[in-house]
């Protein structure tokens, strides 16, 4: 397992990264995808982890998380990679490995790379040619952020507050639909390295 390189700290903000195992696919059936989200909010709670942005991917998915006091990273991952891959092993009548090793994780240091990673987070569905847009995508929050959907974690706000209001966050995605490489050089060479592994 590759050694943890971040220390996470109280009121600061993280990139939370996990896959399948050989980059298989984590998420076969909606039922699955709701098995996840309602882990993620379960041991979010009991973990005092935040959750701000999501996207679950059919093999993968991004978190863009705040320790709040009390709260631990480490011990939220354990508990929601663990237990949902002793649920799906048995809902699958398999055993076997789900994840691909430990999750990754990358210190949100600024703004400008909060605003780049909640735009990454939300249009990889569409980058990866699973929705036309973001808002067509069920499996993240976006429309949580947009406030045209209930939110599952209650911070969706921060988003939103960090753009100066939805409408502004919303012109800022949907900017990014015909963009090439991300524009923040930081969040750029994370991703790169998180996928390299």
């Amino acid at each position: 397992m590759p050694a943890r390189t971040t220390v996470a700290h109280e009121g600061e903000y993280y990139h939370v990264y996990n896959r399948g195992a050989l980059r298989m696919t984590l998420f076969f059936t909606p039922f699955m995808y709701g098995l996840f989200l309602k882990l993620l909010t379960e041991f979010a709670e009991k973990c005092h982890i935040s959750i701000i942005a999501f996207c679950l991917m059919p093999n993968h998915f991004h978190l863009l998380i705040r320790v709040e006091k009390g709260g631990s990273v480490d011990q939220f991952m354990q508990r929601l990679c663990s237990g949902y891959s002793r649920k799906i092993n048995r809902y699958l009548s398999r055993a076997g490995t789900v994840f691909q090793g430990r999750y990754h994780i990358k210190h949100v240091a600024n703004d400008n790379y909060f605003k780049s990673l909640c735009r990454y987070i939300h249009l990889n569905p569409v980058k990866s040619a699973l929705a036309e847009f973001p808002s067509g995508w069920e499996y993240s929050n976006y429309l949580e952020c947009l406030g045209k959907r209930a939110s599952i974690s209650g911070q969706h706000h921060v988003v939103s507050e960090m753009f100066g209001g939805a409408s502004f966050y919303e012109a800022f995605v949907h900017d990014g639909l015909g963009s090439g490489p991300i524009d923040n050089a930081e969040l750029a060479a994370d991703l790169a390295e998180m996928h390299a592994l």
